[in-house]
């Protein structure tokens, strides 16, 4: 029986020192509140939720803030450069990014919900979509995509924490993160499946907007697009294809719920469809439908063939276009120019 207990407790024991190194190191910055999410100086940091990120930062900055105006979106989103929009809006709006990677339309509409719910007005919003964002009627699953727990009145808590727990006791990461922890320094297999990333960045937490200034940095010196970063641009069919509509009743629904609040706060509201690598052309009846619900005036699609989606050199890889492309849209549809993808 004694032999039986030792064995007991020693089974457990690295799970309580992984435990008590986990509430004590917190890589994922989700038990503790912190002034800033990320870290520009840093040599590397541990990917985070970029849903918790956008909405712990928004409840730690919008009481002194106090936001008006919303960028909403998946990670693309990201690139829409406060600096650029404000050109086009108030000078004094006060604004910031409400994005998520891999954001769903779900969790954009409570992001939306969450604003009205706590008396935020919404003057101005960028809603950036495509096709992934509206298929996606339900939250995302893994630590990287986990709904905030603010966003559902802390429904998913259990499930939330439970989620990072799981994530940290991965041996991939693990092994990645105290090899990064002990050495200080990034390692090429610590990049791959979003563990550790090494970019160069700014950040500014008042406005929640993150840009990868090495990156473009690099552009700007036309010494980014390398024979290894060519290689990701894959030849696209010239004949155009389509996607697949994908707006049903439960789309339909959330999209009805986001124009209603949209229209108890006036808000000047611009809906803007990605112009991705892949050129496929938005499905044309769900552009039809977003356009009679939220007026062609306010939808611009930039999907399919076209000047943008063309060129490689718009694009930091295949799914992120760069902030100059981002800066021309915001031209285009705020000073009522032709846009590429007219129809």
């Amino acid at each position: 029986m004694k032999s039986f207990v030792i064995k007991i407790v020693l089974f457990f024991i690295p799970f309580i020192i992984g435990g008590v190194i986990y509430l004590s190191l917190d890589p994922f910055k989700v038990l503790r509140n912190y002034d800033e999410y990320y870290d520009a100086n840093a040599i590397g940091r541990v990917v985070l939720d970029k849903d918790y990120v956008s909405t712990t930062n928004f409840d730690n900055h919008n009481p002194k803030e106090k936001y008006n105006s919303f960028i909403f979106g998946n990670s693309r989103s990201m690139f829409y450069q406060i600096s650029d929009w404000k050109k086009h809006i108030e000078p004094s709006s006060k604004c910031y990014h409400f994005d998520a990677a891999g954001e769903t339309i779900y969790s954009l509409h409570k992001k939306v919900k969450y604003l009205e719910n706590n008396n935020v007005p919404i003057k101005n919003a960028i809603v950036i979509l495509d096709f992934e964002t509206l298929s996606k009627t339900t939250p995302n699953k893994g630590h990287l995509g986990a709904i905030s727990p603010q966003l559902i009145n802390q429904k998913n808590i259990l499930e939330f924490h439970y989620t990072f727990i799981e994530a940290f006791f991965n041996m991939k990461f693990m092994y990645a993160y105290f090899d990064f922890k002990i050495t200080n320094k990034i390692k090429p297999y610590m990049k791959k499946g979003a563990l550790i990333d090494d970019s160069a960045i700014s950040y500014d937490n008042i406005t929640n907007e993150l840009q990868f200034k090495g990156y473009d940095n690099l552009i700007a010196e036309n010494k980014y697009y390398t024979k290894e970063r060519r290689a990701v641009f894959y030849e696209r069919d010239s004949v155009l294809s389509f996607s697949n509509p994908i707006i049903g009743h439960s789309q339909k629904e959330i999209l009805k719920d986001i124009l209603n609040v949209f229209s108890k706060n006036n808000t000047n509201y611009k809906i803007i469809i990605n112009p991705l690598y892949d050129q496929k052309k938005f499905a044309q009846e769900d552009l039809s439908y977003l356009k009679s619900l939220f007026n062609a005036k306010n939808v611009f699609d930039y999907s399919g063939i076209n000047e943008i989606t063309n060129d490689y050199t718009n694009y930091y890889e295949v799914s992120h276009y760069l902030p100059r492309i981002t800066k021309g849209i915001l031209n285009d549809i705020y000073d009522n120019k032709i846009k590429p993808t007219d129809n």
